[in-house]
């Protein structure tokens, strides 16, 4: 069992809940004062963890379109936006592959569409990061 790590008091989250143990973080549930549900993930220390904070950059620069919004980063944890109970999972089960693939496709135009803000000068393209 995995204690939570000491999250930063500005961030007055409480009530953590490990729901996540992945090869590059620790990914806690956690109460902010309001009540509203949170999610803190805590990277590793793993080689790569650099890549691992470009993606709180590109979080930032979608702000919200398409993916969770970066509520905070102190370090190696991030405070993200929580998404939710349902998965895609639950979408084919109940209604089908085609149904939850039509989701999927519009969240990649989301994901790929273009942007008013400059892109983060720490994002690679993914012809570079995958070469």
């Amino acid at each position: 069992m995995f204690m939570p790590p000491v999250f930063p008091a500005h961030w007055h989250v409480s009530q953590p809940v490990l729901i996540a143990d992945t090869f590059s973080s620790l990914v806690w549930k956690v109460s902010l004062p309001d009540g509203t549900p949170a999610i803190v993930k805590g990277l590793k220390p793993i080689e790569d963890i650099a890549d691992e904070l470009r993606g709180a950059d590109y979080l930032v620069w979608r702000n919200g379109r398409g993916a969770v919004r970066l509520l905070g980063r102190e370090n190696n944890l991030m405070l993200l936006e929580y998404a939710g109970e349902r998965m895609l999972s639950h979408i084919v089960a109940e209604h089908g592959d085609y149904q939850a693939t039509e989701i999927a496709a519009e969240l990649m135009a989301k994901l790929y569409a273009a942007s008013e803000e400059p892109l983060p000068s720490a994002l690679l393209p993914i012809r570079d990061r995958f070469a």
